[in-house]
């Protein structure tokens, strides 16, 4: 029995040992698992619970003018950011810092609520409120002990002093999204920080952005600091030398606001609230102004865009977001008519002699073609030469040119001058080519032959043809220069902020026309005269022409059911030219009327011989700091408040009452 009993508690005590050791093996394990496999993850979630980041982006860099003033920067912001970790359990702070806020509950607990989509650290700190007043950053500081995990920093906001000054070339930044976060995961970029997305903010990201910067906190169980383990400070991107002149820049904000409310005037023009400017230097290819109305104020997708604002921005008809300058597609009328004599005279179908006779309509096609002075006064130019249908801007002259040199040399002569094609702005998101016809595209794209109407509207710049203001300007600029087409230009250098030039862009060469000087000689003494005794001469009385000569020629835009838009094209001093000027406004009326009184304030802007405006100045007293101090108004360049731009014309529009397979219907004429 003794025998037996020794056995049985042997038994049970090798039973009670295993167990032992199972449970001490199990323990290892588990041991081997946490100090070993998962020691790392482990010790960065405790370092996590003890501390707290929180990161500043570094201010952008500056935008300055061609004479070094600045036209962005940025501001300092009293932004109060919160770990949403140390408040999700704790209801009084969610109160309290409601309250000092004046936002709901529900409102901040959506801020700090995690987004699926976009995953992010619980334990950093979450922008939730910007721009807060002295008052309620003290509020905050006071309460300091019963708000653990919040916390007040002064840091770099976007700030462009002009509001929506130059708005669609600056572009805007806003925070950055999923798609692009995912793309970019390689230049640090984080959630919530934010980005370029359009104009020069967008193009030149990398060179604007810095390095973000931030602190790193030791804290409590609670959450609150203890004591700062580190202070990176961010460093500021570098700054954009742009070509733009500040003045010319404002006196083309306010030339093209004031002359819609002008033409608004008139019931006829009650719809011309949209148009384009864009003024550039032929010497080499230096974007001096660029105007696309109407625009919107970058200041305000720095913070949260109100449902009314964004209403107004994204529903608007008139498509405010739109860069008409290099966008908008448009029929460049009578501006287009140096081309045209261009052309014949190149081809040697006629010479600067040659006249030609203007009873009002074509001899051919007699009322289906009329010239516009035959609308207004019953008669016609009579005998002229090409300079003096130039000067007179006579659809009969131009018809007579054009069916002598046919419409694929004038689609040669256009593509020659590099209209139908990209100019290579570097400016996001890119331009628009606009389109030249000829008769094989008409062949192939209707199923159709070219009929000899349509060479007529070619040549007087309707039909099928559109073009950018900025291909124009080109146009125009190889005419001021003597055949030199040159790379358009909107930053001349970059520099870091110590001042070390980081890249420079020195005038490029992209095209030099092969134009004998006799020829440019005439077709630049058609466009003298049209200022100064031609269809712009009432534009321009009383400007000292003596002193500074223009060119420029006048056109008018047919789209029907769409009133008569207005186009204007300009270069001066005629005998040294140094400034182009293309004027355009939708639904604007004659380029005599509605587009050259805006270019002739450009003009006296540049010349200095306007009295007023003078050059704009932010109100702010910061304004030559990295870091301004806050927003201001410019007084002479204010914010366009009428209604957007109509939507670009389609890359191949239909042109002037062409119908896609019949032939033209009649060309009324109007004032050039």
């Amino acid at each position: 029995m003794e025998e037996m009993a020794a056995r049985n508690l042997e038994h049970k005590f090798k039973i009670i040992a295993g167990m032992v050791l199972i449970i001490f093996a199990l323990l290892f394990v588990r041991l081997w698992v946490l100090q070993i496999m998962q020691g790392a993850t482990i010790m960065l979630k405790s370092r996590a619970n003890q501390t707290r980041v929180s990161r500043i982006n570094a201010p952008r860099g500056i935008f300055y003018d061609r004479k070094g003033k600045i036209l962005a920067s940025s501001r300092i912001s009293h932004t109060v950011s919160v770990v949403p970790e140390d408040v999700k359990d704790k209801p009084e702070v969610i109160a309290l810092l409601s309250k000092i806020l004046k936002i709901s509950e529900n409102e901040l607990l959506a801020k700090l609520s995690p987004d699926p989509k976009r995953p992010r650290n619980p334990y950093q700190f979450i922008p939730i409120s910007k721009d807060l007043d002295s008052a309620t950053v003290i509020k905050i500081l006071e309460a300091k002990l019963d708000l653990p995990g919040v916390e007040v920093d002064d840091i770099p906001l976007r700030y462009y002093p002009y509001g929506e000054y130059a708005s669609h070339l600056f572009g805007y930044i806003r925070e950055i999204s999923e798609s692009e976060l995912n793309e970019l995961k390689s230049k640090d970029y984080r959630l919530g920080d934010l980005i370029g997305k359009t104009g020069l903010e967008r193009t030149y990201e990398d060179y604007l952005r810095g390095v973000a910067g931030g602190k790193i906190y030791e804290v409590d169980i609670n959450g609150r600091p203890l004591r700062l383990l580190e202070n990176k400070e961010p460093v500021p991107g570098d700054n954009l030398h742009l070509t733009i002149d500040q003045k010319v820049q404002a006196a083309a904000e306010k030339a093209l606001d004031d002359q819609f409310l002008n033409l608004q005037k008139n019931s006829q023009w009650r719809n011309a609230k949209s148009g384009a400017v864009i003024a550039l230097d032929p010497r080499n290819g230096n974007i001096l102004a660029m105007v696309s109305k109407p625009g919107f104020d970058p200041n305000l997708f720095t913070g949260v865009i109100t449902p009314e604002i964004a209403q107004k921005l994204y529903n608007n008809p008139l498509h405010p977001f739109s860069n008409r300058v290099v966008q908008g597609e448009f029929q460049p009328g009578s501006t287009f008519k140096p081309i045209t004599v261009l052309a014949a005279l190149m081809e040697h179908k006629v010479n600067e002699k040659d006249r030609f006779y203007c009873s009002g309509y074509d001899p051919v096609w007699g009322s289906r073609f009329k010239c516009w002075i035959y609308s207004e006064r019953r008669g016609g130019h009579g005998s002229q030469t090409v300079v003096e249908g130039l000067k007179n801007s006579c659809n009969i002259v131009m018809a007579e040119l054009s069916r002598k040199i046919g419409p694929d040399t004038l689609a040669k002569y256009a593509r020659y001058f590099g209209l139908g094609q990209a100019t290579g702005l570097n400016l996001y998101p890119g331009e628009a080519k606009g389109f030249i016809p000829d008769t094989d595209w008409k062949k192939q794209r209707f199923k159709d032959r070219w009929y000899p109407l349509e060479t007529l509207h070619f040549g007087i710049g309707q039909g099928y043809l559109t073009v950018t203001p900025l291909q124009l300007a080109q146009v125009y600029e190889a005419i001021a220069n003597g055949g030199k087409v040159y790379h358009p230009q909107l930053v001349s250098k970059i520099t870091t902020p110590g001042g070390k030039v980081v890249l420079t862009n020195e005038p490029k060469v992209v095209k030099e026309l092969n134009v004998p000087t006799e020829i440019m000689a005439t077709v630049r003494e058609g466009l003298s005269e049209v200022i100064s005794e031609g269809t712009a001469a009432y534009a321009f009385r009383g400007f000292p022409l003596d002193k500074y000569p223009v060119s420029g020629k006048t056109g008018t835009v047919q789209k029907p059911p769409y009133d008569n838009s207005g186009v204007f094209a300009a270069y001066a001093p005629s005998n040294k030219p140094e400034i182009v000027v293309i004027v355009y406004i939708e639904q604007g009326g004659s380029g005599s009327g509605g587009a050259a009184p805006v270019a002739r304030k450009i003009l006296e802007a540049y010349f200095n011989l306007d009295k007023k405006p003078k050059a704009a100045t932010p109100a702010q007293s910061g304004a030559n700091s990295r870091v301004s101090p806050g927003p201001s108004t410019l007084p002479t360049a204010p914010s366009a408040t009428s209604p957007e731009p109509t939507q670009p014309a389609a890359e191949e529009p239909s042109g002037t009452a062409l119908p896609n397979n019949a032939m033209p219907s009649t060309t009324t004429g109007t004032t050039p």
